[in-house]
């Protein structure tokens, strides 16, 4: 009966881990981020610069500045993508949204007592899709540099947190700001980036650079590390297997999924096996778009460890080595050097004529 019920634990395991792995392949095929920032510097009694910035999967797209009230596009197919109509008609409302952050500025400072300090208010939107459908969306509102309110727009309500400012919650959950937060969310954040999304690219796909190793602890037992390196789009599957089979082996841990500099995207998955296991048969299997189908690659072989007195041994054998070579050769130096002295006296010696010189 017991080993019945193993037997169902160790298939219930694999089979939901084989569910994981699918449904994590499809969630990630088509998942993207918009992340937009808007800063405002000004005083109690003026707006003095309005900048904003854009990114899409970690790829800037675009500018805006008050000054020279425009949108810079960085990636050249933009306007094709988005259309020269939807381009000014969304420069118009970045206008039109100048006198809210005015306003916002003047209210916040208005008890300063200094009337021409600088203040900055910052506003920070993001979103997600899968498969064209919005699954996370946040809002944060930064006002000199502190987090004072955000919002999970599922949840739908103003998170506070400095209590001090609390007494302004009432304005972020009026029917005016309700409404102008959910038209940013819904033009700046998702609409912009499915527009882009149906059209192109961000950028060219790249696979990933993968690395595998295995390194002992201290304690006899095997850590595997799979690495990927240098891959876009951001979304990809790494796993383990053994003997070509899924399971749980160990207790895997992930540095998540992180941006390069250069916009492509990084991920190191290791698994610390129990000390009875050896660590053979064990591959990283890796997929992404660019790689057509899952790349296998095993795991070297476990290196081997000396024990310590066998290490201590062969330094003190190697340390006498050494003497003994350094011995060998000051003998041979001093008999050499003897050896000509012995010459040179000679020919001296024979050199010398039996009578003088006439």
């Amino acid at each position: 009966m017991m080993e019945c019920q193993g037997r169902w634990r160790r298939f219930s395991s694999a089979w939901l881990l084989i569910l994981g792995v699918f449904a994590l392949r499809d969630t990630q095929a088509v998942h993207h981020r918009h992340v937009g920032q808007f800063t405002a510097v000004g005083t109690a009694q003026s707006l003095l610069e309005i900048n904003g910035i854009s990114f899409m999967d970690d790829v800037e797209l675009g500018s805006y500045n008050n000054v020279q009230p425009k949108i810079t596009i960085k990636i050249p197919w933009m306007p094709l993508a988005l259309g020269i109509d939807y381009l000014i008609q969304k420069r118009h409302l970045l206008v039109d949204h100048e006198q809210h952050f005015r306003w916002v500025i003047q209210y916040l400072a208005k008890n300063d007592t200094d009337p021409n300090r600088n203040h900055t208010g910052q506003l920070l939107a993001d979103c997600e899709i899968d498969d064209d459908i919005k699954v996370k969306s946040h809002v944060h509102l930064i006002w000199d540099g502190e987090e004072y309110y955000r919002i999970d727009e599922e949840v739908g309500h103003w998170e506070n947190l400095k209590p001090e400012v609390k007494k302004y919650q009432h304005i972020l959950e009026s029917p005016f700001w309700t409404n102008l937060r959910k038209q940013y969310m819904d033009e700046y954040c998702i609409d912009w980036m499915r527009k882009i999304v149906g059209y192109s690219s961000l950028r060219d796909n790249v696979p990933p650079e993968v690395t595998v190793s295995q390194r002992v602890n201290p304690e006899g037992s095997s850590i595997l590390s799979c690495t990927a390196r240098g891959f876009y789009p951001q979304s990809i599957l790494l796993r383990w297997e053994k003997n070509g089979e899924l399971g749980v082996w160990g207790k895997e841990t992930s540095s998540g999924i992180l941006p390069n500099v250069d916009s492509t995207f990084y991920l190191q998955v290791t698994l610390e096996l129990p000390p009875n296991d050896s660590g053979m048969n064990y591959t990283c299997i890796i997929e992404h778009v660019e790689l057509k189908m899952p790349a296998v690659y095993p795991v070297p072989e476990k290196p081997t460890m000396l024990k310590p007195w066998v290490l201590a041994v062969a330094i003190v054998l190697t340390f006498f080595l050494l003497l003994s070579c350094a011995g060998a050769f000051i003998t041979w130096k001093k008999r050499k050097s003897g050896s000509a002295g012995h010459l040179e006296v000679s020919f001296i010696s024979t050199a010398s004529p039996t009578s003088p010189p006439q």
